[in-house]
């Protein structure tokens, strides 16, 4: 997730607005998170999806497909490598 302060979103939020549409941001005042910026889509995503656990025949499509395509960061490419196998 990316991480601005408050006096960045402030000053730049053309670029919080282009980072929210790609992931949620999150917004610190005195180095302490405060808010998180995300897209309508990712917010509609949250509401309609608030139950903390489902039956795989229960998840709706489109979030099996979002966790399906999610991958660790660069620096634990051997993880997915491990998930491959």
């Amino acid at each position: 997730m990316v991480t601005v302060t408050g006096e960045r979103l402030q000053k730049a939020s053309g670029y919080v607005r282009a980072e929210a549409r790609r992931a949620p941001v999150e917004v610190t005042y005195h180095g302490r998170p405060e808010l998180v910026v995300m897209s309508v889509e990712d917010y509609a995503l949250l509401r309609t999806n608030r139950r903390l656990a489902f039956l795989r025949e229960e998840m709706p499509d489109a979030r099996i497909e979002r966790i399906a395509g999610n991958r660790m960061a660069p620096e634990h490419a051997d993880l997915d490598a491990l998930m491959d196998e």
